[in-house]
């Protein structure tokens, strides 16, 4: 399924992860993690646009950033290209650095400011040999404790979340941050709606009416997996325990794809959660995930959103995945 454009607007928020080609390394030493962060400060104050955190790990970038009237697309065209050219010169090697095309999640400020940020710096302590991510350099973390780094780093919007005094702010700031610590890989923070969102169906409505795009699918309705379960089976003919079982007749299989798609998607459920309610490895749900995005059934979703539609016009609120 080709990967939809980008949307782009005055004040996009967007959460950046980008790859080292085949995944290798992207940074020999030091110096080359400064030349990175000097390019990275060049482009913000040429194009005017807010980094509120990034870290820089052995083989791969995060930066979380908020774009004016210059697109995300020709910042980091600049950044990643004036770099490449760089480190090629200086290590004497030639071809690509970074993976083809970067992943840019345009996420709701508001509802994951803080959770991005804490995740993006505590990216060192994941690491397979952990680093403290209290004294790794190559993160904004010094930024929100007040220390001057090679970037500058929009730090109120968090802070002032925690506190009106900046020392106080930053005490219940670093509180936040040691709270995460050993909560691992946040696989939730990937799970986009339209591949493209991070946020809520009032955030995707909003972005909506904010850019000219038309390829912004609209989300389906919030429901829990019961519900989502039961829709799927009256759309297919086909009973619960069939489906949730480990046949592979076809139209099972189909059956199963647009219910993981659909949970994920308007159930608002990671992988993992969906492999332990089907008794299978996270891994065979993003590859039914994947199957079912490369073919989708439009006929069909819209047939389970008017089935939830009418559940939900006669039925109280029910909580999600309960």
């Amino acid at each position: 399924m080709a990967r939809k454009p980008r949307v782009e607007f005055d004040g996009a928020f967007y959460h950046v992860i980008v790859r080292g080609n085949q995944r290798q390394k992207v940074f020999g030493d030091d110096r080359d993690r400064l030349a990175y962060l000097e390019r990275l400060e060049q482009y913000r104050e040429r194009f005017n646009f807010s980094v509120y955190a990034y870290v820089l790990m052995p083989n791969h970038i995060h930066l979380l950033v908020e774009t004016k009237r210059v697109p995300l697309s020709k910042i980091m065209q600049g950044i990643q290209f004036t770099y490449t050219q760089t480190y090629n010169r200086r290590h004497r090697t030639v071809g690509h650095l970074f993976q083809g095309r970067y992943k840019a999640i345009l996420c709701d400020r508001n509802e994951y400011l803080l959770e991005l940020v804490r995740y993006i710096h505590l990216n060192p302590a994941r690491m397979r040999n952990p680093i403290d991510p209290w004294k790794y350099r190559w993160s904004s973390h010094r930024g929100y404790m007040g220390e001057k780094g090679e970037v500058r780093i929009k730090t109120e919007a968090m802070l002032r979340q925690f506190g009106k005094s900046r020392g106080h702010a930053r005490r219940d700031y670093l509180r936040f941050m040691e709270e995460g610590v050993g909560a691992g890989h946040e696989e939730k923070y990937y799970q986009t709606t339209d591949q493209r969102f991070l946020g809520d169906e009032a955030f995707v409505e909003t972005v909506a009416a904010r850019t000219t795009e038309k390829d912004i699918e609209p989300t389906g309705p919030r429901a829990s997996f019961e519900r989502l379960l039961e829709a799927v089976t009256n759309e297919y003919g086909v009973t619960k325990e069939r489906l949730m079982g480990t046949g592979r007749q076809r139209d099972w299989i189909g059956a199963r794809k647009l219910l993981v798609y659909v949970a994920r998607e308007w159930g608002m459920m990671t992988n993992q959660e969906l492999g332990k309610r089907l008794g299978r490895d996270p891994s065979m749900i993003s590859r039914l995930i994947r199957d079912y995005e490369g073919k989708q059934d439009r006929r069909r979703e819209a047939n389970l959103a008017r089935a939830l539609a009418k559940v939900q016009t006669h039925a109280r609120p029910y909580p999600l995945n309960a």
